[in-house]
């Protein structure tokens, strides 16, 4: 697998993707990011030399591709305004986009294409006020679908066609994001986001069986795949005592969302909400070349969500559960669908060499990981759809990490997993927790 930014969409690649070079515009300084969201007495570390203002910016072409979606390329980019005194950054854009090309019957098509701007301001007005623009476009044509629940099958009935498990969706999508410090350490935010989606099911697919052949329980959290417009508020809270909100050494990050979809109408049919809890912990083993990384998330959908967000926790665009580079690791994205989810991700980080390259300030990592989880169809007991007992999924595997200057950080992962075949391969843009 692969994706091209954070919390981005992980299409089913089972290639690895191949970086071809980071550029560096600026110099980079040794200060380690600071949330202005956090303590005031947080003493900044930033490096009294460095010039007053500067710009750094961050460029990586990448490429690769599969014999599900073809071959293709995009980019990672970065640009941050960096101020004395202004830490983590005075602002920062990051774009990325990713696009593949295959043939098929003679005709070249673009099976999968993404890209996105986030604007962040992490002191708005000069105050601890840290707001976030993303408007995001994404069209894909290979997402998966086996069925709800955690006992969904692989398995293809005899006869099926080769995309039996695959249906396609368009959705652009926008997000605005207010935090604001509370007291030390204690956030609070709010966010709006609207999202438009078109589906494209072929009437062969094992979706289309489920909406037509499924058990009533299976039709109602299908709902319908007509066009729909989806439009939500969220509410949080956190608690963030962490060094270093790019890549942490040590300290916590807690959070509790709540978002709700009115719905009910003709253009917004899907009424329902979301509760999600997320515990972050990091230990020092040896500061600051040994991290022990730990994260444990719940997530519970209630009404009438449209079925693609079963496969997703919190209210965060298409970050998947059980599977994907977000969630799982080594289990496919987009694998287990359902309104209950249960999981968690050890992490052993470790930093290996600092060095200076293009006018950057580097550090090269390497990480070895365990994540597992576990879902349930829906809120009430459904054991047709989930089995019996824990029937944990899980991935383990390892990775690299580069992170260049404050606010950057490159991840590629290798993840083995019972549903993987034979591996999940990963590279993204940020720490995934």
């Amino acid at each position: 697998m692969a994706s091209v930014q954070r919390g981005s969409p992980s299409p089913p690649y089972r290639a690895w993707v191949v970086v071809a070079s980071a550029l560096g515009a600026y110099p980079v300084h040794d200060a380690r990011a600071a949330d202005p969201l956090n303590s005031s007495d947080k003493a900044a570390t930033s490096d009294v030399t460095a010039p007053t203002a500067h710009n750094e910016f961050n460029l990586v072409p990448v490429a690769g591709g599969t014999t599900d979606i073809g071959i293709g390329g995009g980019y990672f980019a970065g640009l941050t305004r960096v101020r004395r005194g202004d830490d983590p950054y005075v602002w920062d854009i990051e774009s990325a986009g990713f696009v593949t090309f295959e043939s098929s019957g003679g005709h070249v098509i673009v099976p999968y294409q993404d890209i996105y701007v986030q604007a962040t301001v992490p002191r708005l007005l000069q105050h601890p006020l840290t707001l976030e623009i993303r408007p995001e476009y994404s069209n894909e044509s290979t997402l998966n679908y086996f069925g709800l629940g955690n006992a969904s099958s692989a398995a293809a009935p005899p006869g099926a066609p080769s995309k039996y498990f695959l249906y396609g969706r368009i959705h652009p999508y926008i997000l605005v994001d207010l935090r604001w410090r509370m007291i030390d350490h204690v956030a609070g935010h709010m966010g709006l986001s609207y999202e438009q989606n078109w589906l494209q099911v072929a009437s062969t697919s094992k979706l289309a069986d489920d909406l037509r052949d499924g058990s009533p329980e299976v039709k109602r959290l299908l709902g319908s795949i007509a066009p729909q417009a989806v439009a939500k508020m969220a509410l949080g809270l956190q608690w963030d005592n962490r060094d270093n909100d790019v890549s942490s050494h040590s300290g916590m990050f807690h959070t509790v969302d709540v978002s709700l979809s009115p719905g009910g109408i003709a253009a917004f049919p899907s009424r329902y909400g979301q509760v999600t809890g997320i515990a972050c912990a990091f230990v020092p083993i040896w500061k600051p070349h040994v991290t022990l990384a730990m994260r444990i998330v719940g997530d519970m959908m209630f009404g009438t969500p449209p079925f693609y967000e079963l496969a997703r926790f919190k209210d965060s665009y298409d970050t998947y559960a059980i599977g994907g580079l977000n969630g799982v690791r080594g289990v496919p994205g987009q694998r287990y669908y359902g309104k209950v989810k249960v999981f968690g991700n050890v992490e052993l980080r470790t930093e290996i060499v600092s060095f200076h390259a293009l006018g950057q300030a580097m550090v090269l990592g390497a990480v070895a990981f365990f994540d597992g989880g576990r879902l349930w169809a829906d809120t009430t007991p459904q054991p047709q759809l989930d089995g019996h007992g824990v029937e944990l999924k899980y991935g383990v595997g390892g990775g690299l990490r580069l992170q260049s200057g404050r606010a950057f950080v490159l991840r590629a992962d290798v993840a083995y997993s019972p549903d993987a075949s034979p591996v999940g391969g990963y590279v993204a843009a940020g720490q995934m927790f």
